[in-house]
């Protein structure tokens, strides 16, 4: 389960900020949620979101590719 930190915490011997994320089992996860300490969050992606030519509502990807 994915989770985002509301409060400081330390995790495997490392501390951690509030708004970092952690991937955990659902025992644990649901256990710092209880807390106050977590909410549930989505997964991360890696992806970038495309930018948009303000103009001309293309995206910036597909105006460059084929040059």
């Amino acid at each position: 389960m994915h989770i985002e930190l509301l409060k400081p915490h330390t995790h495997a011997g490392k501390r951690l900020a509030v708004g970092d994320r952690l991937d955990l089992n659902d025992a644990s996860a649901r256990w710092l949620i209880t807390q106050g300490t977590a909410k549930a969050a989505t997964p991360a992606t890696d992806s970038k979101p495309t930018r948009r030519d303000v103009t001309s509502g293309v995206s910036t990807t597909a105006a460059t590719q084929g040059d």
